[in-house]
């Protein structure tokens, strides 16, 4: 993986990122989502939070010189929740998305690993949650995590988009 760079993802990185999920979850998602949900609900998975790129703890993958081709994060605040209350120890990792084209190489294990690192310095995690699609699922259990329960993600008033809460313990 030599010709991979992991780097911290700003505000620039906005629209290749939104491009990066829009190529992933148009593709991984298509097998466990009817194709009228997965349309319904691309406008907000494919959308690159300005949170998250200004975090300073979400990360992408590019090739060198390259365009990028992962990306994921943490935050010690609850997606979808306000600044506080913040639990000690409890990270959430947030947006995770690997190229088509590039998944099985270990890209996702790779950002989980610096998510870990970072998280532990400067958060003193001990548990990781991530709300997850149905597709993530077995690259979750991979890391480690458990399902703990199955909820609609309140995407709009009127859809919601099945998916799983996950936790593991570190």
């Amino acid at each position: 993986m030599a010709d991979r760079i992991v780097e911290i993802a700003s505000l620039s990185d906005a629209d290749a990122i939104s491009a990066l999920f829009t190529r992933s979850y148009s593709e991984l998602l298509k097998d466990d989502y009817p194709p009228d949900v997965l349309a319904r609900a691309m406008p907000f998975l494919s959308f690159a939070k300005p949170e998250l790129m200004s975090s300073g703890s979400y990360y992408l993958v590019k090739e060198t010189g390259k365009r990028v081709i992962a990306a994921g994060g943490w935050t010690a605040v609850r997606p979808g929740a306000s600044e506080k209350p913040v639990q000690p120890g409890l990270v959430h990792l947030r947006h995770f998305a690997v190229d088509p084209e590039f998944t099985r190489q270990g890209l996702g294990k790779l950002l989980f690993d610096r998510c870990v690192h970072d998280a532990k310095a400067a958060h003193a995690a001990t548990r990781f949650e991530c709300y997850s699609t149905l597709s993530a699922r077995r690259f979750y259990e991979k890391l480690g995590f458990e399902v703990i329960g199955t909820f609609e993600a309140p995407f709009a008033s009127d859809f919601t988009f099945p998916s799983l809460h996950m936790v593991c313990e570190l």
